[in-house]
C-alpha cells in the first residue's frame, strides 16, 4: 500500500512548483487543456481541487504504466476529466472524473482499495472489449473511472491503469501549500 504522508509530501511539493503555471493558463470558469493531475510534480492538481471544493479527497496520478499516454486534461467549475490512451486497450480508453457526486445507483460495492473512499463497481460487459464503471466516493466528492476497451483487451488493463489512482486529503494538499507557497486554502 502506498504511504498517504509521501505522497501528500510530494505532491504539495510538486503543486507549488506547478502552481505558477496553472493559474496562469486557467480559471475554474473556463474549461482548458490542462498537465495530468500529477502525485509527483502537482501537474493540474491545484486547479483540479477548485474545480470541487466540497471534496476532501483529491485525486492525483503516479506514472502511468508503460503503454498508457494521457489524451486530455479538462478542468472546469464543475469536474476535472482525464481521458487516457492505451496501446492496447484502445484511444480514449479510460477517463477519469472527478466530481461532487456520483451516480452509483446502478453499481454494486466493492471492497475498497483506496482508503478512505468507498468503492462501487459496474460492469456492462467483459467482451467483446470491456466496458464499465468504477467510482471512489467520500464526502463532498466522487472519483470514476470509465472503462471503454477495444475489442480484445481485457479486464485486466483495467487494473493495471486504476492503480495509477492515489487519493490525498485536502488537508494535505492544504497544508503543502501553507507551507511551501503561501498562508491560503483551496
Amino acid at each position: 500500500m502506498r504511504s498517504a504522508g509521501r505522497i501528500s509530501r510530494r505532491l504539495a511539493g510538486g503543486v507549488v512548483a506547478a502552481m505558477t503555471a496553472v493559474l496562469a493558463t486557467a480559471s475554474c470558469a473556463t474549461e482548458e487543456t490542462m498537465p495530468a493531475p500529477s502525485c509527483i510534480d502537482g501537474g493540474s492538481s491545484l486547479i483540479e481541487a477548485q474545480s470541487v471544493p466540497s471534496a476532501t479527497q483529491i485525486p492525483c496520478l503516479d506514472p502511468l504504466p508503460e503503454g498508457w499516454v494521457v489524451a486530455s486534461v479538462s478542468v472546469n467549475q464543475d469536474r476535472t476529466l482525464v481521458r487516457l490512451d492505451s496501446d492496447r486497450a484502445g484511444d480514449n480508453a479510460a477517463t477519469l472524473r472527478f466530481e461532487m457526486t456520483c451516480d452509483v445507483s446502478n453499481a454494486v460495492a466493492a471492497p475498497s482499495d483506496l482508503y478512505p473512499a468507498s468503492r462501487f463497481d459496474d460492469i456492462e460487459r467483459l467482451s467483446p472489449g470491456f466496458r464499465a464503471h468504477r467510482y471512489y466516493t467520500f464526502p463532498g466528492g466522487c472519483v470514476s473511472w470509465y472503462f471503454d476497451f477495444d475489442d480484445g483487451a481485457t479486464a485486466t488493463e483495467s487494473v493495471v491503469i486504476g492503480d495509477v489512482l492515489v487519493l490525498v486529503s485536502r488537508e494535505s494538499v492544504n497544508d503543502g501549500v501553507r507551507e511551501f507557497f503561501l498562508d491560503e486554502e483551496l
